[in-house]
């Protein structure tokens, strides 16, 4: 989704803080211990203040707080179809300054809306604590949706544990490549399938006299620089809600060192730039010619024509992301999904709408194509209508074609109950070694160390 698929690691890393160690640090009990509480008040959100225009009067409210575009739309086609339920929606800000209004909510123990939009890798600082913040929805019989959503999707959601489902899938980020046709055509080199073969491209492209790069490796990354380790079989970390007080933290196997000797490389030989992701200058660079690909989630693929700047003939063209070799992995960076929070004053209709929001073909048609959300429902996936989409954008290229086959594989990886804090080591490690030339080996072990600690000082087990 944009920018606001990457979580401001300042800013977040307060909110795991509050959530892991103000609670009293990992849950060591059983299980399904200390599960959210339920309540049951029909009448406490008679007086809400909604954002949206509230179409049946004398219904039942549900508060959420979400920033997907087009939301008040939807909002308004789920309140159009129920009379047992009505969405009273809020826009509390996107990404960080929603998370932030939830630490605070946390921190009060009110004002925190029934649902919440979260994102995935967000999702295990909300459970791990002795106090968990959001609802495992198993109880309302959210298991029997998982054949809904694609596996990787689902995984994300359920922690890994099987028998809990702490929210439900809205959309995801499948990971793939964006090329300047165009770029390649005039310099006659070859579009890139394997990451040998990138690099070779962007030698190529620089030697025939391209005056830009083949593309650029952002250490600020976050969750995209997980991405590419993953895409090379590595497992960085590891969570499990089947599990709570146990993390695992795994930066020194062969797969993660081979990623980021192969990135701090093509820095070295200029190959590739190192720009930090997602400010202006970075959006500026995709679309003015100065990078010939993007290797990035989907969600990137609708943003390219909303930025100013942009080269007006460029050629845009989505394949497949670069793989290691022919048994690569898919991937998928960011995506979110819709959470209901322990301060939820009915849970049970709170649990009705995070499941059934967007359990509907018309919903679901103004998120793919009004909000620009790419689907986790395998219905839509594996739909003619879907998969026939062309877009002039990108000289009418069936680009769901590309993307759908990666959604539909990606089988999910873990993310820590202290992520943010894990995404800010990783980011100064990451920066020392593609733009200092930092020993790999050496940073990678210190990584590991540096979270390893972290993870017991905050109560966890770390897994050998």
């Amino acid at each position: 989704m944009k920018k606001s698929m990457r979580i401001a690691s300042t800013c977040i890393a307060c909110l795991s803080i509050l959530l892991v160690s103000a609670c009293g640090g990992a849950d060591s009990g059983s299980k399904e211990a200390n599960e959210a509480p339920i309540h049951s008040d029909a009448k406490a959100n008679n007086n809400a203040k909604c954002q949206n225009t509230i179409k049946k009067q004398g219904v039942e409210k549900v508060t959420v707080w979400a920033w997907y575009p087009a939301m008040e739309k939807m909002v308004d086609t789920f309140n159009d179809r129920h009379d047992d339920v009505q969405v009273c929606w809020t826009r509390a800000g996107s990404g960080q300054t929603q998370y932030q209004k939830i630490a605070t909510a946390v921190k009060a123990k009110s004002g925190l809306a029934d649902v919440v939009q979260v994102e995935y890798d967000v999702i295990s600082q909300y459970v791990s604590g002795v106090e968990k913040h959001i609802v495992n929805l198993n109880q309302f019989g959210a298991d029997r949706l998982s054949n809904k959503f694609t596996k990787g999707v689902w995984n994300s959601v359920s922690l890994g544990g099987g028998k809990s489902v702490y929210a439900i899938p809205v959309d995801q980020g499948p990971y793939i490549m964006m090329y300047r046709k165009d770029i390649f055509d005039k310099y006659g080199v070859k579009v890139p399938t394997t990451w040998q073969e990138y690099e070779q491209a962007g030698k190529e492209l620089r030697q025939k006299g391209f005056q830009g790069h083949i593309g650029n490796y952002e250490p600020s990354g976050n969750g995209s620089n997980v991405t590419l380790i993953a895409q090379n079989k590595g497992k960085v970390y590891e969570y499990s809600a089947a599990q709570p007080d146990k993390v695992g933290v795994n930066f020194t196997s062969q797969e993660s060192k081979a990623v980021m000797e192969y990135w701090q490389r093509l820095a070295k030989e200029g190959t590739v730039t190192t720009d930090d992701a997602y400010t202006a200058e970075w959006y500026k660079k995709i679309v003015d010619g100065s990078w010939a690909t993007a290797v990035c989630a989907s969600w990137l693929v609708g943003s390219l024509r909303g930025i100013s700047g942009a080269d007006t003939s460029a050629n845009w063209k989505v394949a497949p992301a670069p793989t290691w070799d022919s048994s690569t992995p898919s991937v998928n960076f960011g995506g979110s999904s819709l959470a209901v929070t322990d301060q939820a004053k009915d849970t049970k209709m709170a649990a009705k709408v995070a499941m059934e929001f967007f359990d509907n073909p018309d919903i679901q048609q103004i998120a793919v194509t009004e909000s620009g959300l790419f689907p986790t429902w395998t219905a839509i996936l594996h739909s003619d209508a879907f998969k026939n989409m062309t877009d002039p954008f990108y000289g009418d290229q069936k680009i769901n074609n590309v993307i759908a086959p990666v959604a539909m594989a990606y089988k999910g990886y873990d993310f820590l109950p202290f992520q943010p804090y894990a995404y800010d080591e990783q980011t100064k490690v990451f920066t020392d070694i593609v733009r200092n030339g930092a020993d790999v080996s050496g940073s990678l072990q210190s990584l590991n160390t540096t979270l390893s600690n972290y993870a017991t000082q905050q109560g966890f087990t770390v897994k050998q």
